[in-house]
């Protein structure tokens, strides 16, 4: 009987391990997305792409192996918390991992565009914060900071207004030069993956503060 407390903590870290690998696996891929736009990489949005499977499969195992511990172990209260938030955040990170290969998609549907310096460097800073929001949430599940969790979260209102920013620039752009509208739009959905992935990383963050306290905050 006294085994069964110890393995299911073992199992809890376990899975707390690969759901942090798992975000890693994601972090490099959104960091991949900002390398293919800027360099307008063709071939590493390719990479990115097939890449997408392999995060996919990894969240049906980590999903399979929370519903085990679940069914294997009953646990209850911070334990139950953790390996129920844990199936959420697995959610989140595969749809974290789907908006990087939404980007590289977008640069190869665009292949013969050329986009504008400018537009580029303002879109590569909204996913550069987005993605430091990402890393910091995991961060902060991986010590169990609900305090760092909460600051990620509050920095979600920075990407909204770079996005409005970019918005505008993109508007005063085509008014300028009607022939820029196609690498416009396009990066203004690119744009837009980026701005989800704030949304989803504040989403990580609300279930760290789950996970911490208990409490079920809406910290977007």
């Amino acid at each position: 009987m006294t085994e069964s407390p110890m393995l299911l903590e073992k199992k809890r870290e376990a899975l707390k391990q690969a759901l942090i690998a798992l975000g890693e696996q994601v972090d490099a891929a959104l960091r991949q997305s900002l390398d293919a736009l800027l360099g307008h990489d063709l071939g590493l949005a390719g990479e990115i792409v097939a890449g997408d499977a392999a995060i996919n499969r990894q969240r049906r195992l980590l999903e399979q192996e929370a519903l085990l511990v679940l069914a294997a172990y009953k646990p209850a209260g911070l334990d139950l918390r953790m390996v129920g938030a844990s199936m959420e955040m697995v959610a989140e990170l595969e749809r974290i991992g789907d908006y990087a290969a939404d980007v590289a998609r977008i640069l190869l549907i665009h292949a013969e565009e050329e986009f504008p310096a400018v537009l580029v460097e303002h879109v590569a800073a909204m996913g550069e914060a987005a993605i430091a929001m990402l890393c910091d949430a995991m961060t902060a599940y991986g010590h169990s900071d609900a305090t760092a969790a909460r600051a990620v979260a509050a920095r979600d209102d920075q990407v909204d207004a770079l996005q409005r920013e970019m918005i505008d620039a993109i508007v005063e752009l085509i008014r300028d030069d009607p022939e820029a509208a196609a690498p416009g739009v396009a990066l203004s959905w690119i744009a837009h993956h980026y701005e989800r992935v704030a949304d989803r990383a504040t989403n990580i963050a609300e279930r760290v503060v789950y996970i911490v306290t208990g409490e079920t905050p809406d910290l977007d």
